[in-house]
């Protein structure tokens, strides 16, 4: 008996020193969790990490015209050309552009009457950022970097100097089959001093490079945004020249109507010009017979106010399928209707001709059909034609005609 109470007392004891005794320990596990890589938005879209030597250009710019226009005779074509070109990287920060811009004149003018005025353009660009972020691993030789250009151009007739220059600019490489480029430019005119001017062009790319998966457009193009209202400002068209001046500018409101596809676009554009051009128009002049580009010095203002109810005819489907319609991005359709203003003096200094004051009150009113994307956070491309039915008060000018407008710019 007394060994059992003796074995007890010390099983006892050692349960209680067990008790004291007793100790935590921690423990940290790595996560298993496989790190995301989220995808790089401005390496998929502008293909900076994809090696390029030799490109082709085709298509729009909005370049040095040879036969610059004035806002009497204003259309999307008498400022635009169509751009063919090429570039090749000689250097990892060097390139050669070539390029031709072929300008739209009139639809009863021959084909060689543009290839006169087509302008011809060197450039031997330097790629200033490009050697640095190659080193880092944020980009490979190509052509989607910031540059500084020295240029030579000249038109295809011997009538026109030719000009030389320096400008600063980017170009992009957007997704595998396009390219926008983008630049300020001094230009010295042999016969006319300088000019400052802004300079664009955008289109289809074909090269040496393999075609890359680019990912959910959706991740950059904000299909799924969800906006109620969107202002807009246009890039500016600027020329500033001893002999010619023209500012072209815009701003837009975008408001949706509750949660509906339906919008209403107010937009207002400016434009501005001062100096020598050419009117696109057929003239009889005595002793020099029918000419059909008549210089003259004119000093031009025409605002142009611009409202369109639009629907956005997939934004409902695009709902129903989870994919977005909550935005401004999208194809459109609905109404057009513009108010312009035109007031004009033009000399015709060369010639016996009075000078011409006018003034315009011009109304426009059609359907409409067009294409708005939202690029990024704070970018847009706006694109549209109508159709409209022309009235030109006071001088009771009635008829119908097709108007396109291309807007680039900046929205939040």
């Amino acid at each position: 008996m007394r060994l059992y109470i003796i074995s007890f007392l010390v099983f006892f004891y050692c349960q209680a020193r067990s008790q004291d005794s007793l100790s935590f320990s921690y423990s940290q596990q790595a996560d298993t969790l496989i790190n995301q890589r989220f995808i790089d938005r401005y390496e998929n879209v502008f293909m900076t990490k994809v090696p390029t030597r030799h490109m082709f250009k085709v298509g729009l710019s909005q370049y040095y015209q040879a036969i610059p226009s004035p806002l009497l005779d204003d259309k999307l074509s008498n400022n635009t050309s169509l751009h063919l070109g090429y570039e090749f990287k000689f250097l990892p920060s060097f390139s050669v552009a070539l390029s031709g811009h072929l300008p739209y004149l009139k639809s009863d003018q021959p084909l060689r009457t543009s290839l006169m005025y087509t302008v011809l353009d060197a450039q031997l660009r330097w790629f200033f950022d490009m050697r640095k972020r190659v080193k880092a691993g944020k980009a490979a030789s190509n052509f989607s970097g910031n540059y500084v250009a020295f240029y030579y151009n000249m038109p295809g007739t011997f009538d026109n100097a030719p000009n030389i220059g320096i400008k600063l600019g980017f170009q992009r490489r957007f997704l595998n089959s396009g390219f926008m480029d983008f630049a300020v430019a001094i230009q010295n005119e042999f016969d006319a001093g300088f000019t400052i001017s802004t300079q664009s062009s955008f289109g289809l790319a074909f090269g040496d490079w393999k075609k890359s998966p680019v990912g959910p457009l959706c991740d950059v193009l904000l299909c799924d945004e969800h906006l109620n209202r969107q202002w807009k400002v246009r890039l500016p068209e600027l020329t500033f020249g001893y002999y010619f001046n023209r500012i072209r500018f815009g701003v837009a409101f975008e408001q949706k109507i509750k949660t509906s596809p339906l919008s209403l676009n107010f937009e207002l554009n400016v434009g501005m010009t001062r100096g020598f051009d050419y009117l696109n128009q057929r003239y009889f002049i005595p002793d020099y017979g029918y000419t059909n580009y008549l210089m003259l010095y004119s000093k031009e203002l025409f605002p142009t106010l611009t409202f369109q109810p639009r629907y956005y005819l997939l934004h409902k489907k695009r709902r129903l399928n989870g994919q977005g319609g909550y935005g401004f991005s999208g194809i459109y359709t609905g109404l057009n209707s513009d108010y312009s203003y035109y007031l004009g003096n033009h000399s015709y200094s060369n010639f016996q001709i009075p000078n011409i004051d006018l003034k315009k009150h011009i109304i426009k009113a059609g359907p409409v059909f067009g294409f708005q994307q939202r690029v990024f956070r704070h970018g847009y491309l706006d694109i549209n034609t109508s159709l409209n039915y022309q009235n030109q008060a006071l001088i009771s000018t009635k008829h119908i005609n097709l108007k396109t407008s291309v807007g680039l710019g900046f929205a939040w």
